[in-house]
């Protein structure tokens, strides 16, 4: 279990290597590729594990886990490849749909837990596999500073692949397969019209402001988005089983996990954007922030921010083990990231004021990430486990996926150009984005203490489902032998 427990945790940092990557490369890679396009590095990969998760996770039901999570994690590293060799903005971003697969392994291998650890420990396990053991966290941001000075930002896309495979191998090797097997229809047209329904609107958003949000072009991906995000929801309710299973959201308990777990999901993709603008950014080129620090000097602010994420994990998965709520704690990491997003409107001149902004947001992030499987499944009917959590899944990485192109459309407006060609973001932009959010949050706090509170029985711990289960598994039992 603890060779285990290792392997998935670091197979997960290749989900952490892949979005810290981008925040800390994007300002390099708008010098060689000038766009006010940036934002869809992250929202490309983001939308390709939105869609990847439960369609994966389907397969999984069927094929088994593990061999569907290393087959996640060889489409994952050929988009990394693809973006080690990109010569155009384009290709840079087919890549990364390829890479943003990896994003599947987060319900993958929780859900791969449950099947082989006994309760407790799959407890724990979980949280600590999906903020990852902390000690690699740390060190990743000092390693992408490194490779993004020596190599630039194709080198650290050249570790990506490195790791990628050799996480690969080691799992194909040391990690047991889960014995659980389930029929499964793996939706693919849905997931079609879902991913090709959300890009449509996506491109809508990002090129309405440079065409006219009224122009043909402009209107006519809003329009076909639309009709095809449409159909996905017709077709998830005329399905056996859909890419998203809508009926889940009549449980509160459902609603509660995959709404406050995806706003910190794009919390997450869109602050962990942020900060690395704030803190690379230097002032001479024209703006009124920015402290210029180099990719190396960077790793100051987003190693720290990088313990407090492991830490937050490692406690919370120990205490959720003993018995405390994860649906309390995934409401103060909510409240975390609204403090954060204020504090980093409100304060960031200076190094130190801008890492006690990161802090929070690594702690805010590590609670929300770490208390978010345990949530799913106390949320989980009985036999419903890998449907909730890929389902929530899709609404974790769709919101991770669509908050990002939003923050750098409301930002475009205040764009600047640096004196060698390069593009910078105004300060005006980042206010409307974190005061934005810290408004969304009280207002998501307030609904989840009111409408979203979960109806008696909806909520259950690992204990109390394996209850329920063995009470099933006798009724049935007994009702066999008095058939018989």
């Amino acid at each position: 279990m603890v060779l285990t427990t290792l392997l998935l945790a670091l197979t997960l940092e290749a989900v952490a290597i892949g979005a810290i990557m981008i925040s800390v490369a994007l300002p390099s890679i708008l010098e060689e590729f000038p766009t006010d396009q940036g934002g869809w590095l992250p929202s490309a990969y983001y939308l390709a594990g939105a869609v990847a998760a439960p369609l994966l996770g389907k397969c999984a039901d069927l094929y088994g886990k593990k061999r569907i999570l290393i087959i996640t994690m060889a489409i994952s590293g050929v988009g990394t490849v693809i973006c080690v060799l990109a010569p155009t903005f384009g290709l840079l971003i087919v890549g990364r749909v390829f890479q943003g697969v990896i994003l599947a392994t987060l319900s993958l291998t929780y859900s791969l837990i449950r099947d082989i650890f006994p309760p407790k420990p799959a407890a724990f396990a979980a949280s600590l596999t999906v903020t990852g053991m902390g000690f690699f966290g740390i060190a990743t941001p000092i390693l992408i500073g490194w490779l993004i000075a020596q190599f630039g930002w194709r080198g650290m896309f050249m570790f990506d692949v490195i790791w990628t495979f050799g996480m690969l191998l080691l799992v194909a090797v040391f990690v047991p397969e889960s014995p659980l097997r389930k029929k499964a229809r793996p939706d693919a047209i849905g997931a079609f019209l879902l991913a090709f329904g959300v890009a449509g609107m996506l491109i809508y958003v990002s090129l309405g402001r440079s065409y006219g949000w009224g122009s043909i072009l402009a209107l006519s991906f809003l329009i076909g988005g639309a009709a095809l995000f449409a159909a996905a929801l017709i077709r998830s309710r005329r399905v056996a089983e859909p890419i998203i299973n809508v009926s889940l959201f009549a449980r509160r308990a459902v609603i509660f996990a995959a709404v406050l777990g995806g706003v910190g999901y794009a919390m997450s993709a869109t602050i962990g954007q942020l900060i690395p603008l704030l803190a690379l950014t230097r002032r001479e080129d024209g703006m009124t922030y920015g402290l210029g620090l180099s990719t190396v000097q960077y790793a100051q602010i987003e190693t720290p921010k990088a313990l407090m994420a492991a830490l937050a994990g490692f406690v919370l998965g120990w205490l959720v083990a003993r018995g405390r709520s994860p649906r309390m704690f995934m409401v103060l990491g909510m409240v975390l990231w609204g403090t954060s997003a204020l504090l980093l409107a409100t304060t960031n001149d200076t190094q130190l004021l801008l890492t006690t902004g990161a802090l929070v947001a690594g702690l805010a992030g590590g609670m929300v990430n770490a208390s978010l499987p345990n949530v799913v499944i106390q949320a989980s009917p009985a036999g419903d486990q890998a449907s909730v959590a890929g389902t929530v899944q899709l609404v974790q990485t769709g919101l991770g996926a669509i908050a990002p192109v939003v923050m750098f459309t409301l930002m475009a407006p205040y764009i600047g150009q640096t004196a060698s060609g390069g593009i910078v973001y105004g300060e005006e932009g980042f206010h409307i984005w974190l005061y934005g959010s810290a408004g969304l949050i009280a207002i998501l706090l307030l609904l989840a203490g009111t409408v979203w509170r979960p109806r008696p029985g909806e909520v259950q711990t690992l204990e109390q489902q394996a209850a329920t289960a063995a009470a099933k598994a006798r009724t049935e039992k007994e009702l066999v032998e008095e058939h018989d």
